[in-house]
C-alpha cells in the first residue's frame, strides 16, 4: 500500500500542474511518478527550481516521464453534422530532450545553457510514448455499446448536472466514412443536444461553448490512455473524477465477464463433460502427446468459433443443449425419396450452369449412397460433435 502513484497533468482542462498536491502526495507514497508535458516541466522548473527538482529525482522521491506524444480528438464538419476520430499527435521528430530544451528556454534564454541542461537532465528522466495499440483499444471501446450507454450519462452530467438523460438511452459510434487520411466516426444517439446546450448556456452565460460529442470521444480516449499509463508505469494513478468513473466501468465489465465465464465453464464441465477429466491434466500426466494436443486444438477451432458467437446474455449450457437438440434440415425432411429428389435437383442445377448433363449423372450416381453423402451435407455441424467425438475420447484415453 502507498508504494507508487502516478500524477498526470490535466491538460484537457488547461489546469497547471498542481505542485501543492505533488508535495502532499510525497508525504504518503514511497515514489511519486510524474507524467508530464512541456508546459508541466515549465511549472515544475519555476515552482521547485531546477536544482531542487534534480535532487528529488536523484534521491528517488519522484520519477519523471516526459510524454513524447499525446492523445487527441479530431472533429470533421460534414454539412450540418460532425464526424470524429482520435489519434496520437506529436511534433515532427521531437524527442524528450528537445521538449526539455524548450521548457528550460521558457525562463533561461540562452541556447548554450539550454542545450547543456537538456543533455544532463535527459539522463535522469524517462521518455514515454503511447503505443499504437492504445488507439486500437480506444476504437474497440467505440464498438462496446454497453460501455457507451453507461459512459455518456456520466460525461453529460459532469458538465450539466441537472440534465435528464433519456431513460432508454441509445448511443452508437460507427465508422462510416473517411476524411482525408483519417477514419471518420459518427455518433448516433437519442440525446437531446439542443436541450442540453440550452441548460449549459443558462448555467454559463458568459463562458458558454456548445457541447457536441467531441468531448465525449476525447474522454473515452483519455480514460483509456490513463489506464494504459497506469499499467505501463505499474502504479496507482491520479486522474480526473470523470476518467476514474470511465475506467471503473471498463474494469467492472471486465471482471463481471470473467466471473460469468468462470461460472459458465464450471457448469459446462459438470453437466456436459460429466466430470470426465481435464485435458490439461491429461497432457501433464503424459496421457496426451504434443502431437495429439496440437491436433485436438485444431479440431477445436470450429467449437471455439461457435463459443464466440454465443450471445453474452445467454447461458452457455442452455445454448449448447438448444443447438444440440435442434433438428437439422436433413432430419426435418419427410422421406428418403424427398432427399433423393432434392439431391437430383442439385444435379439439374449444375446442368443449368453449363455442366452439360454431368450434374444429373453425378447426382443420380451419388443418390445410391444417399444415406451417407446427403445426410453428411445436410445435417451440418453441432458443438457436441467436437465434445463427444474428439474431446471426451482424448481425455478418457
Amino acid at each position: 500500500m502507498f508504494d507508487r502513484i502516478c500524477i498526470k497533468a490535466k491538460e484537457i482542462s488547461n489546469q497547471k500542474f498542481d505542485v501543492s498536491a505533488l508535495i502532499e502526495t510525497m508525504l504518503f507514497y514511497g515514489k511519486v511518478v510524474l507524467f508530464v508535458h512541456r508546459n508541466d516541466l515549465v511549472v515544475l522548473f519555476k515552482s521547485l527550481g531546477v536544482g531542487f527538482l534534480e535532487e528529488l529525482i536523484k534521491s528517488g522521491r519522484i520519477e519523471i516521464n516526459v510524454a513524447e506524444n499525446i492523445l487527441g480528438s479530431m472533429v470533421f464538419p460534414v454539412g450540418n453534422a460532425e464526424k470524429y476520430n482520435i489519434d496520437l499527435f506529436s511534433r515532427h521528430n521531437e524527442s524528450y530532450d528537445a521538449i526539455i530544451y524548450q521548457a528550460h528556454r521558457e525562463f533561461v534564454h540562452n541556447s548554450s545553457q539550454n542545450i547543456q541542461f537538456a543533455s544532463s537532465f535527459s539522463k535522469i528522466v524517462t521518455p514515454f510514448r503511447y503505443g499504437e495499440e492504445v488507439t486500437s483499444q480506444i476504437r474497440s471501446d467505440f464498438e462496446n455499446q454497453e460501455y457507451l450507454i453507461k459512459a455518456l450519462p456520466l460525461y453529460v452530467n459532469s458538465i450539466v448536472p441537472q440534465f435528464e438523460v433519456p431513460e432508454k438511452l441509445e448511443v452508437e459510434i460507427v465508422k462510416d466514412s473517411s476524411f482525408g487520411q483519417f477514419e471518420a466516426y459518427s455518433v448516433n444517439s437519442n440525446l437531446d443536444l439542443q436541450r442540453l446546450n440550452e441548460l449549459h448556456e443558462k448555467n454559463n452565460p458568459s463562458m458558454f461553448h456548445p457541447i457536441g460529442y467531441g468531448g465525449f470521444i476525447l474522454s473515452i480516449a483519455e480514460s483509456k490512455g490513463d489506464l494504459y499509463i497506469a499499467t505501463h508505469l505499474e502504479s496507482e494513478l491520479v486522474t480526473s473524477d470523470l476518467y476514474s468513473k470511465f475506467i471503473s466501468i471498463q474494469l467492472a465489465d471486465l471482471l463481471q465477464k470473467r466471473s460469468k465465464s468462470i461460472e459458465e465453464l464450471k457448469l459446462f464441465d459438470e453437466y456436459v463433460l460429466s466430470n470426465c477429466g481435464n485435458v490439461g491434466e491429461a497432457y501433464i500426466n503424459g496421457r496426451i502427446t504434443n502431437k495429439e494436443l496440437l491436433e485436438l486444438l485444431v479440431k477445436a477451432d470450429k467449437f471455439r468459433s461457435w463459443l464466440q458467437n454465443v450471445p453474452s446474455d445467454k447461458s452457455l449450457i442452455g445454448e449448447y443443449y438448444r443447438v444440440v437438440s435442434e433438428k437439422t434440415f436433413a432430419e426435418r425432411l419427410p422421406t428418403k425419396f424427398t432427399r433423393f429428389i432434392i439431391f437430383t435437383g442439385i444435379g439439374v442445377t449444375l446442368d443449368l450452369f453449363g455442366a452439360g448433363g454431368i450434374g444429373t449423372a453425378v447426382s443420380t450416381g451419388l443418390s445410391a449412397f444417399d444415406s451417407f453423402y446427403l445426410d453428411k451435407i445436410l445435417k451440418g455441424w453441432k458443438p457436441n460433435q467436437f465434445i463427444d467425438d474428439q474431446l471426451k475420447p482424448m481425455i478418457k484415453k
